[in-house]
């Protein structure tokens, strides 16, 4: 009890503690980013801690799970210490773990990282319902960038969470659900760092003997950005949807889908990185990595085959405002100019949600630029902000899936 509670000030004061230490959680992108050869990654330890009298118990042996240590600082409240796979690291701190307790009780529960800040709302999940931390209740501490919130814990085990978990096997179960449209079709790619599928959708429904174009879209090169990656779920389903709009579209588009790239991640509750330590959206021009290479090579041999003609790409991300960063409208592309064309029918069908856009050169080596170079192109990375409802998600990703078809579509006809 007193070695734990020794422990938890020296983490409560983790600021005055290790003023020292460089700072690890970036708010955009930290030193060498785009050093993409392998980094040392250092491994959670999957267990289960008990702390208190009664005692508090916490699980990250499920996958998903980040934690680190859990500590009592009181009888009334435990620390739950979060650290990354790796750093120097963007600020985008993941965390998920099962609480439970040898009787029923409320307790604090306080959110401490290491050498970042906290960013994301927890979600409280049973085995009926997810909710959301009522933040007018929770105490931000801006000295020690750590979160206490209360909640009350029995016997049962509830799942504490950055964001709403969905894990490889919800991710399989929605592809085969996909792939159950007799034009829509799974194929593994490559093979992760660890040795995990990379999966990709195809939508295919044009007639091989007229030429068709192709709509890139990619998903989840970051673990934690779930917003973005069910944004690409509603979207895809809107393309394989049975409205006349959709089956105009198949008859004329394939679409080529990668919607979960960061697999490994995935699996073991990264902030950001790849299971070799790397930003895999910062790989796309030396390609050192197995999951970009095997986008990459899956996409490629569209370059030779006449009959295809790639017309638009999209990223999808996560951050914390719903923000499009376009490619440069003074660099040409073809079709051009379809981002800016795109982003007024978004906002007209969403009026009720916010969006930014900041366009970018081409320069960075992202997913979005090697669209560009390697096709010619146009292509967007579509961030999500982290705490949009789904229900607000569900309606940007199908209406916006909506009003692309309708443009490219109508871009396709002035070429014929």
């Amino acid at each position: 009890m007193y070695k734990y509670l020794i422990l938890s000030v020296c983490f409560l004061f983790l600021f005055n503690c290790k003023s020292s230490e460089e700072f690890t959680g970036f708010s955009y992108d930290p030193p060498n980013v785009t050093d993409t050869q392998d980094k040392k990654v250092h491994p959670q330890h999957r267990r289960i801690i008990g702390a208190g009298n009664p005692v508090v118990w916490v699980s990250n042996n499920f996958e998903s799970a980040r934690l680190s240590d859990f500590y009592a600082i009181d009888d009334s409240t435990f620390e739950v210490f979060i650290e990354p796979e790796n750093a120097p690291i963007n600020n985008s701190p993941w965390y998920a773990f099962k609480i439970w307790s040898d009787s029923t009780r409320s307790a604090v529960i306080r959110l401490n990282y290491n050498n970042a800040r906290h960013r994301y709302v927890p979600k409280i999940s049973t085995d009926d319902s997810t909710y959301i931390v009522d933040m007018n209740k929770a105490v931000y501490d801006s000295t020690s960038k750590t979160l206490d919130f209360q909640i009350n814990l029995s016997k049962e085990p509830i799942t504490v969470s950055a964001q709403p978990i969905s894990n490889t096997k919800s991710y399989d179960e929605w592809l085969m659900k996909m792939s159950q449209h007799s034009y829509a079709s799974i194929s593994e790619i490559g093979i992760s760092k660890l040795g995990n599928p990379i999966k990709e959708l195809t939508i295919n429904e044009t007639d091989p003997n007229s030429k068709a174009g192709v709509l890139i879209i990619m998903s989840r090169q970051h673990p934690p950005e779930v917003s973005g990656y069910y944004a690409a779920r509603y979207f895809i389903e809107e393309l394989i949807s049975d409205s006349e709009l959709s089956k105009q579209f198949r008859s004329e588009f394939i679409v080529r889908s990668f919607p979960l790239i960061n697999v490994d991640g995935v699996i073991n509750g990264h902030w950001r990185h790849s299971a070799a330590g790397i930003d895999l959206n910062r790989d796309w021009e030396n390609f050192n990595q197995p999951e970009t290479r095997a986008v990459k090579d899956a996409l490629l041999p569209l370059l030779h085959d006449p009959m295809k003609t790639v017309y638009y790409g999209i990223d999808f991300h996560s951050t914390n405002e719903n923000i499009f960063y376009p490619i440069e409208q003074s660099v040409k592309t073809f079709p051009d100019d379809v981002t800016q064309k795109w982003i007024p029918f978004i906002k007209q069908d969403n009026q009720s949600v916010r969006f930014v856009t900041e366009e970018f050169d081409t320069t960075s080596p992202i997913s979005k630029n090697w669209i560009y170079k390697t096709f010619g192109a146009d292509a967007v990375t579509f961030e999500m902000s982290d705490e949009l409802p789904f229900e607000t998600i569900e309606q940007v990703g199908r209406s916006a899936a909506r009003s692309l078809m309708k443009l490219l579509l109508d871009e396709k006809s002035k070429v014929r």
